[in-house]
């Protein structure tokens, strides 16, 4: 109806006109017989009446015709975002992902591979766009409201993989999550350690993880090509970024040099052995003019946007041919990115597939992502 509003209002005021245009012409008519008239049930013998019993029929077929179809075609027409949301909302002991970023992406890319139902929730559009295209069953919405991960089946799951990286709606999910199934399996994504034993215990009982601190593993490969004296430079600012320089820096003594122009110099301070720099580096002369490159022995591009690939690319390349002496550690998103990244002879990592790969060793039996044969 409030859609409609103003093609209603224009029928009502028409029909208020012709109710007093009869009520001034036909003056010895009563009332309800002016109704009447006003709705062409009663004929008047008046010139305007013609008129009026030829417009006021089409006007009021036209407005209901035209609400009618419209109603039908929002309950029943075809909208793939209502429709995600109904094949969500109809799904039980499934798997419910809340967040569809680099690690949400290769869990439901396992699910939808084996043919294992899930509900993937996250409030923006353009990342869920595809799968909504696909006919998948994808909830968009704000997974902190209790109201958007019912939508999403929560109360008939068997688990929830909360991969979010803000801590403060993941927190907020959790609670949300517990009050709606207390039985269900919950993992969830957190870099604190202390938060981690917090969401361990009553009432969230929660299996924690740090993508990160799993990537580091496989980071530490390269750290054994390091010597003392070596120096290294990481270029990115993230929660990978933060292990690799607490494990370069304080474990194994060595210099590392930290550079973004979002990074927090002050997140660094008690680590004698980093320095953070504030600015953007995107090529080689950015490096040249703040390093003596002949001391850099490893540079880890570790920038966690795709759109900075061909960057990182550029970067590489110039490195390997300028400053032949540095290892560099490229981290990557997907496997194709990483076989390009390789022409340039550029060792390459990814936090999610690792990640990945760490948390199907950890999941139930009966979870969606617990491998196959």
């Amino acid at each position: 109806m409030r859609r409609f509003r103003l093609p209603f209002i224009i029928f009502i005021l028409f029909w208020i006109i012709g109710f007093v245009v009869f009520y001034i012409i036909d003056e010895n008519k009563s009332f309800w017989n002016i109704v009447l008239t006003s709705i062409t049930v009663n004929e008047s013998s008046n010139t305007f009446y013609n008129f009026y019993q030829l417009l006021w029929p089409l006007l009021f077929e036209l407005l209901i015709l035209t609400f009618i179809i419209s109603a039908l075609q929002e309950f029943y027409g075809y909208n793939p975002i209502v429709n995600s949301r109904k094949i969500a909302s109809g799904r039980k002991n499934h798997s419910v992902i809340l967040g569809y970023n680099h690690l949400g992406e290769r869990i439901v890319e396992y699910l939808r591979e084996n043919k294992r139902p899930y509900s993937i929730v996250d409030i923006e559009l353009e990342k869920v766009d595809d799968l909504i295209s696909l006919n998948q069953p994808v909830i968009v919405g704000d997974y902190t409201d209790i109201d958007i991960i019912r939508l999403a089946g929560v109360e008939k799951c068997k688990e929830v993989f909360c991969v979010t990286t803000d801590l403060r709606r993941a927190l907020i999910a959790a609670e949300k999550v517990r009050e709606l199934n207390r039985d269900c399996a919950l993992y969830m994504r957190v870099f604190d350690d202390h938060f981690r034993t917090f969401l361990a215990g009553e009432p969230w009982n929660a299996f924690t993880f740090s993508s990160s601190k799993w990537a580091l593993e496989s980071v530490k490969i390269w750290a054994e090509d390091v010597k003392e004296g070596d120096q290294i430079i990481v270029l990115g600012n993230d929660t990978i970024v933060q292990r690799i320089a607490e494990y370069y820096g304080e474990k194994l003594k060595i210099k590392v040099n930290l550079i973004d122009p979002k990074i927090d110099p002050h997140v660094y301070h008690d680590l004698p052995n980093v320095s953070a720099k504030r600015e953007r580096v995107q090529f080689i002369e950015n490096l040249d003019e703040n390093f003596d490159m002949k001391e850099i022995s490893q540079i880890y591009i570790c920038w966690n946007t795709e759109e900075l690939f061909s960057d990182a690319i550029i970067l590489t390349v110039a490195l390997r041919k300028e400053h032949p002496h540095i290892d560099v550690i490229v981290r990557m998103f997907d496997e194709e990115l990483a076989e390009i990244a390789k022409f340039s002879e550029a060792a390459t990592f990814s936090t999610s597939a690792y990640a990945f790969q760490m948390l199907q060793k950890e999941v139930k039996n009966d979870s969606g992502i617990y491998p196959t044969e």
